[in-house]
């Protein structure tokens, strides 16, 4: 009886709401895979020559169209072009050509989702309209430069000191009255908790402004749920719900607010938000998606910053250019780290490709996390709608350009590194005749062997490999470097010891065991992790591909917010300054981008859509922010109270915005049956609610609290605190995902992921991801219900509640509900 009403509970932990964005599940599953399949070789962002200069992997490129017209229009297949092409009934347009149409069925599902208005899911682009515009945004013309218009576009500005509005009255009559608003009677009228802080009159003065009142707050247990969920990705227990209930000081809700910031669960929590935006992953990826022993220590260092509350811009600086900044300082070396979250193949020959490959994801993933800019598009051509130009592009990798990709290195610090050398030199003189014998054994072996790995790279490459290294230029030894990892790939991996061939192998083996017999006088090793330095001090040439006669292209930013140079600073002996350079124009106080952007992704997480909504994007194809004088105002508030996340934190879910009630509570059945002792006017607040639905149906203007599902960390580690096993160990090396650790702390390869991490949404960390997708689907209701991992939990939960409610199953029954 007990394991089913413990499934039943550990089931409904998950499926409390629906999917936000609806029919994109049908673009996902069904159109976009014929897209990729037959179009985007020539027809996206990424390809290597757009045809006709249509691009299909945005919405409004779609709507924008390429030289024959906009290719769809949403809700009218008969006068969408795509369909007349794919239809073959256009005939000068047919696509895909050569007589490659598709089938009827594939045609049938293009149909179908164009007449469903043709909805979309993704990151970026999703509209071709802002909040404030009913025009398709133009494209830019070819070779225009950057125009006076360009640079008044909202994110270029200058964040602007903004005073918090006044409010009238006219909707909450008695608030800007108040002189003390940290009461928790939620029994009381709105009039009675709103506002609590700026934050609420920059939303009331909308509300305002739409004749619209905000909702009630949220009860107490909700409330607690709320917060605690947000702040610290767990449930709260039974025994923090009911303290909390029974708290009837003014400063309660703050107090836990303080204590929730001050868990070191606050880190576990946010840290998997930026490790979202940075791609972080413990595999390679491709085919053989080959383990990292030691990404970890960048997640820990995540996890650490953010619960010390390391002030943003230093966070910052340590991720781009810790190593020049702070070299002695082991967490800023950690914190380069960032640097090489790259997908890497490790057999691939073509090392001057694979260079490209890893700049051009530096850079796409840094203007992606840290500016908001959507620069990719930038890479073949000038950005077709936003003032980003061709040249900008290579002048932010210029930046990354003399950067030395490091597999693993120490992170120790100077002195640390002195006694280790001077532990190992006395260990080595001591195995020294042992580990002669066997280098001399292996030799031959090893010879052969990079003979081999050699010979399947280009001829090219082999030379530089072979060329001294005092001989080769910077950018040949990056090539020579990057190339030689396989050779020594070969050397360690565990088919060597077969190549070993007798007699030596016997002997070899004989050796292997006298050296680890030495082994318990060897010093251990020093503490090891990804990260990065420069070449050296001279940097190589950073060239536009195909337009290599341009001539070199110097580091600088976006031309949109300044055309010159960047000045490079200088002090460095072993590396080029260009990172540190980077790093404070990243983190100035007049820069208007990184600021904003932070702060907007907070504001995400919390409320499930940013001020402006499109969070990486805040360029023309993404929406202008609802609130822009609110996102200003807090960006200087932000900057002014030392870049502090978590005073950020405190500010935004202690306002009455973040309190209110949830959309699904405010419906006519709920409050037609509010009791007496709420005092609630209910014809006001179903007036309320049936106009606000009219004007605001997708809430941007924040009139209830928006209800979303839980992500896929917090369904799997609220379900492991639910069943008691959950193991709330702080950090260290990744463990297996059947190990009841929290879910940060699990083992992250990209090609295999976690069974309810997936289902759930989970990301695939081959790119930045600003806001995963939301899905309600089968297989997650299969998941939680017959599943052997849902069943094992059940059984968990019903072990526990027997222990520790023995033989009173009303008591069980209780305790159950309230867990």
């Amino acid at each position: 009886m007990f394991a089913s009403i413990a499934l039943m509970l550990v089931a409904g932990v998950s499926m409390h709401a629906a999917s936000l964005r609806g029919d994109d599940q049908f673009f996902r599953a069904k159109v976009e895979p014929i897209f990729r399949e037959h179009c985007y070789k020539c027809h996206s962002h990424s390809a290597e020559k757009i045809k006709g200069g249509l691009v299909l992997d945005s919405r409004a490129a779609l709507l924008t169209g390429g030289d024959s017209g906009a290719s769809i229009v949403p809700g009218s297949p008969e006068k969408s072009l795509l369909l007349a092409a794919v239809s073959y009934t256009n005939d000068d347009l047919q696509m895909p050509p050569k007589g490659a149409k598709l089938s009827a069925e594939k045609i049938a599902t293009l149909r179908e989702w164009v007449k469903q208005g043709a909805p979309w899911s993704g990151d970026g682009n999703v509209e071709t309209k802002n909040a404030a515009s009913s025009q398709l945004i133009p494209k830019r013309p070819r070779g225009a430069k950057i125009s006076d218009e360009d640079r008044k576009w909202w994110a270029f500005q200058p964040v602007k000191a903004v005073e918090p509005p006044v409010i009238s009255g006219s909707v909450i009559s008695k608030s800007v009255k108040r002189t003390s608003t940290s009461s928790l009677n939620t029994d009381s009228p709105i009039t009675d908790y709103f506002p609590q802080n700026e934050i609420d009159r920059f939303i009331l003065a909308r509300l305002e402004a739409e004749k619209l009142t905000p909702a009630p707050r949220a009860s107490r247990t909700a409330l607690i749920r709320r917060v605690t969920f947000d702040l610290t990705g767990l449930p709260p227990t039974p025994q923090e719900v009911a303290a909390f209930i029974t708290d009837k000081s003014p400063d309660a809700y703050p107090k836990l607010v303080d204590r929730l910031l001050a868990s070191p669960r606050y880190g576990e929590r946010w840290a998997r938000h930026w490790l979202d935006l940075v791609r972080y992953a413990e595999s390679d990826g491709y085919r053989v998606d080959d383990f990292r022993p030691n990404a970890w220590r960048y997640r820990d260092y995540v996890v650490r910053s953010l619960n010390a509350d390391k002030p943003y811009d230093r966070f910052v600086q340590e991720q781009i250019a810790g190593d020049e900044l702070w070299p002695e300082d082991p967490d800023a070396r950690i914190a380069t780290g960032y640097l090489t979250l790259w997908i890497y193949e490790y057999n691939n020959r073509d090392a001057v490709g694979q260079i490209a490959t890893i700049l051009n994801d530096v850079t796409d993933t840094t203007a992606d996390v840290f500016l908001g800019q959507g620069v990719q598009c930038a890479r073949c051509h000038d950005h077709k709608f936003d003032p980003i130009l061709q040249k900008d592009y290579f002048r932010l990798q210029a930046f990354f350009a003399p950067m030395m990709p490091v597999a693993e290195a120490p992170i120790a610090n100077g002195g640390e590194r002195a006694a280790y050398a001077q532990e190992m030199a006395a260990w080595e003189k001591k195995s020294a005749a042992v580990r002669a014998r066997l280098e001399e054994l292996e030799e031959p072996f090893r010879e052969k062997g990079e003979a081999d790995a050699l010979s399947k790279f280009p001829k090219e490459t082999q030379a530089l490999i072979k060329k001294p290294i005092a001989e080769r230029t910077p950018y040949e030894h990056q090539v020579a470097e990057l190339a030689y990892r396989q050779v020594l790939y070969e050397w360690s991996d565990k088919r060597f010891p077969a190549r070993v061939k007798e007699p030596a192998k016997t002997e070899r083996n004989r050796l292997l065991e006298q050296l680890r017999a030495m082994e318990k006088d060897m010093p251990a090793p020093l503490a090891m992790a990804p990260q990065v330095t420069d070449v050296g001090a001279d940097p190589p040439p950073t060239f536009i591909p195909k337009k290599e006669k341009l001539g070199a292209i110097e580091p600088g930013y976006l031309s949109v917010l300044d055309e010159a140079p960047a000045k490079i600073e200088t002090g460095w002996t072993n590396s080029t300054g260009r990172r540190t350079t980077l790093a404070h124009w990243l983190t100035r106080t007049d820069n208007p981008l990184t600021t904003r952007v932070i702060v907007n992704r907070v504001w995400q997480y919390h409320f499930g859509l940013g001020l402006a909504p499109i969070t990486s994007d805040f360029g023309v194809l993404g929406e202008k922010p609802s609130h822009p004088e609110l996102l200003d105002w807090l960006t200087r508030r932000f900057i002014e109270e030392g870049w502090s996340l978590k005073k950020l934190h405190k500010l935004i879910v202690t306002s009455a915005t973040y309190q209110q009630v949830g959309g699904e509570v405010i419906s006519r059945p709920v409050i037609s049956n509010q009791s007496a002792d709420r005092k609630l006017n209910t014809d006001a607040l179903i007036t309320n609610y049936s106009r606000a639905r009219t004007l605001d149906p997708e809430n941007r203007l924040l009139w209830h609290f928006p209800t979303r599902r839980l992500d896929a960390e917090q369904v799997r580690d609220a379900v492991l605190a639910v069943t008691g096993e959950l193991d709330l160990q702080d950090g260290g090396p990744p463990v297996d995902f059947s190990t009841p650790r929290r879910s940060v702390y699990n083992k992250v390869f990209r090609n295999t992921r976690d069974p309810v991490i997936e289902v759930f949404d989970g990301p695939e960390n081959f790119a930045s991801t600003s806001q995963r997708n939301v899905t309600t689907t089968p297989t997650q209701s299969l998941m939680m219900m017959n599943s052997k991992w849902a069943l094992a939990r059940a059984k968990a939960l019903a072990s526990r509640l027997l222990k520790e409610q023995p033989g009173n199953e009303s008591a069980q029954i209780d305790a159950a509900y309230q867990l």
